[in-house]
């Protein structure tokens, strides 16, 4: 997520994350300016270039294709 600069993160629901609240975190990647602002710089990319979109376009074929291996091999 950071384009190669050392970030970390966390995804959580609201209420494990207000269990963090009341305890100590720590992220060995927290913190750092440096690679906070590559981060960001890498989400308002991903953001500008509709990366998330295109994603999910190119891999329908691809998730059709799983899903029909799947059912083929009985896999599920």
């Amino acid at each position: 997520i950071g384009n190669g600069f050392p970030l970390g993160a966390v995804v959580t629901t609201p209420k494990t994350a207000g269990v963090l609240t009341r305890r100590c975190y720590f992220n060995a990647f927290c913190g750092k300016a440096v690679s906070t602002t590559a981060g960001l710089a890498v989400l308002n990319v991903i953001e500008k270039e509709k990366l998330q979109e295109n994603a999910s376009m190119v891999g329908k074929p691809q998730r059709k294709t799983q899903s029909s291996e799947i059912e083929t091999r009985k896999l599920a």
